[in-house]
């Protein structure tokens, strides 16, 4: 009973420290494009919503590529919204940069280079600051114009999943 007890109290803190992230700035992360521009998030964002595509293992592109489709045939590359994908790769891969960076400019569309900005370093903060797990999710941020985070969705779009950020998005706008 006492088990019982303990749980049902911790239940609703670690719910919401899950979401800690939402209506917060967007935490800063450094990272080069795949047209080796330097990138620092939120800095690069320029007053208009942002969708930030966040992956953690390279399983997860095939996650992030169900969302990506349908926003960029509906709002355009860096048009009224901008997007950026931001694979998250540990510190140890440092070294394999240039094989790995070279690798993905090879599968990414050139139009896309300059959004997609590969971050080498530390996880474990992001993990903490952004609400994530190390699997193999994808995780898409909605920010306002301001860089603060409104929403999250994680996992393989859905329909219902895509119309509610499409409607988040454009009331952001």
């Amino acid at each position: 009973m006492k088990k019982l007890l303990i749980l049902c109290l911790l239940l609703p803190l670690m719910a919401q420290s899950n979401n800690d992230y939402l209506n917060k700035k967007f935490p800063t992360i450094q990272g080069i494009s795949l047209s080796n521009n330097e990138v620092i998030f939120p800095d690069v964002l320029d007053g208009r919503p942002a969708v930030l595509a966040i992956a953690f293992r390279q399983r997860a592109q095939k996650c992030i590529n169900t969302w990506a489709g349908d926003l960029l045939k509906m709002y355009g590359l860096n048009q009224s919204v901008q997007y950026y994908e931001i694979p998250m790769l540990g510190g140890q891969w440092t070294t394999m940069r240039g094989w790995i960076d070279g690798g993905m400019r090879g599968g990414v569309p050139k139009p896309l280079h300059d959004f997609t900005v590969t971050y080498y370093g530390p996880l474990k903060r992001y993990h903490k600051l952004l609400g994530t797990r190390g699997n193999g999710d994808c995780y898409i941020y909605i920010l306002d114009k301001e860089g603060v985070v409104k929403e999250r969705f994680n996992g393989y779009a859905t329909a219902s999943a895509m119309q509610e950020m499409f409607k988040l998005i454009d009331s952001l706008k």
